[in-house]
């Protein structure tokens, strides 16, 4: 990895060339996979990249997509990232809410399913705590794979 993460916008082949981790890949399957298919996201998208040059490797995407009356969801699809990279994305979340105006941010992460999944569903529960989300409640079989997940959100 090299010494200069780099915020850059978005591309839709970000996603196809990010060695997504464990979690992420597992969920986005369960969720259809909606970052390599027709309907690609949109809003308020950035990647993290491992350096400054056009093509170098992407690590993680992420953004807010409009949901409507000042209503953002906050996704992101990532690598095994470094403090330095969870720092990164915090950042451009940060940028991100600014730059949309966004009244109310909301945000979801996959509930544990067995024992095996709580280490990396409170990780995620604390980093979006740590970008000011709340936890608001469990929304039971929210994916087509009948999965639970955390609503998070915040009021800006």
């Amino acid at each position: 990895m090299s010494n200069r993460l780099t915020l850059r916008p978005y591309s839709p082949t970000d996603p196809l060339r990010i060695d997504a981790r464990e979690d992420f890949a597992r969920e986005h399957k369960a969720m259809g996979e909606p970052l390599f298919g027709p309907g690609r996201v949109e809003g308020l998208c950035w990647t993290l990249t491992d350096g400054e040059r056009k093509w170098a490797k992407p690590l993680a995407c992420g953004g807010l997509e409009p949901n409507g009356m000042g209503r953002w969801t906050a996704w992101l699809y990532a690598s095994d990232l470094s403090p330095r990279g969870w720092v990164k994305v915090a950042q451009a979340f940060v940028v991100a809410v600014l730059q949309s105006g966004a009244h109310r941010v909301e945000m979801t992460v996959r509930a544990p399913t067995s024992t095996g999944d709580w280490n990396g569903c409170l990780d995620a529960c604390a980093f979006a705590e740590r970008l000011g989300l709340k936890r608001e409640g469990l929304m039971r079989g929210y994916t087509p794979d009948g999965a639970d997940y955390w609503l998070f959100g915040g009021v800006f």
